[in-house]
């Protein structure tokens, strides 16, 4: 476990059905702990360089996510496997089967689905934001909001020109929306198996001091930042601590969000970071 000054959090946002979210919020986080409490243990030991620590961290953490990703594409391959053996055994007995092909099951199942998501480790002292696809994590520093992490999206030109450089391909639909392969608006992500030489599990990761001027951190989905600006989101949530209402914010911000149109899922995380600073 983590100390009282260390701490993980996390949002995520599924797509293509539930199965990648709801694994990736189970296991995710465990991972990065289990990482990161293995990198201090290394260190303690002298089996790894302190004056390493930051850079093991991040790497802690880059690992952990590439990890989880894996873990969940084998089970989606396993479960594939297994449900398709089961529905050849049945025939044999001479059981009705109902014909079902491989898509459809996936698309049925969820399990041609993928999951975005960001994070946010406290250690020492310090803040690692992660991200894959367009949750985002934004910072309050007296009173200001800062992006500390950038959205992966098709419509980014180095995404583009990555995804374009493994032999896919990014096209713009007539709603102004960039996908990838025709099909996805995100460009990282977990999941996507059948996307996934293009649309990669590789996090970016920003390690920020926790200094007296930073107050908290939202983490959201795009539900909330396709409507609401990183300003706005920040103002609500410095106007709900202002009047001792902890939860008021949240309300404020999905109903700023569905007013101006938004019919996405909306998930909204604040993290006090007052409580990290010493």
């Amino acid at each position: 476990m983590l100390s009282h000054l260390q701490a993980f959090y996390g949002v995520y946002d599924g797509h293509g059905g539930r199965a990648a979210v709801d694994f990736v919020s189970d296991h995710l986080g465990k991972n990065v702990v289990a990482a990161v409490l293995a990198t201090t243990t290394e260190e303690a030991q002298g089996t790894e360089p302190s004056s390493g620590s930051t850079d093991a961290v991040t790497a802690a953490i880059r690992a952990a996510y590439l990890a989880t990703d894996s873990e969940l594409v084998k089970q989606f391959r396993v479960q594939i496997r297994l449900t398709l053996k089961v529905r050849v055994k049945v025939s044999e007995f001479g059981v009705k089967m109902e014909l079902v092909t491989r898509n459809n099951w996936e698309d049925k199942n969820g399990l041609r689905g993928g999951s975005c998501a960001a994070t946010a480790l406290v250690k020492d002292g310090d803040i690692y934001v992660a991200n894959l696809g367009d949750c985002r994590a934004v910072m309050c520093r007296g009173g200001v909001a800062t992006a500390v992490t950038s959205d992966h999206t098709a419509a980014r030109e180095d995404e583009r020109s990555r995804i374009e450089n493994s032999g896919g391909y990014v096209s713009c639909g007539s709603n102004g929306v960039w996908r990838v392969q025709d099909c996805l608006a995100v460009s990282r992500a977990f999941g996507d198996a059948d996307l996934k030489r293009w649309v990669i599990p590789e996090p970016e990761i920003r390690r920020l001091p926790l200094t007296a001027g930073c107050e908290f951190l939202v983490l959201a989905s795009d539900g909330l930042w396709n409507k609401v600006s990183n300003q706005e989101a920040v103002d609500a949530v410095s106007r709900s601590r202002a009047g001792r209402d902890s939860t008021g914010c949240f309300k404020e911000l999905v109903d700023m969000a569905r007013c101006r149109g938004s019919r996405d899922d909306i998930t909204v995380m604040v993290v006090d970071l007052k409580r990290f600073t010493i």
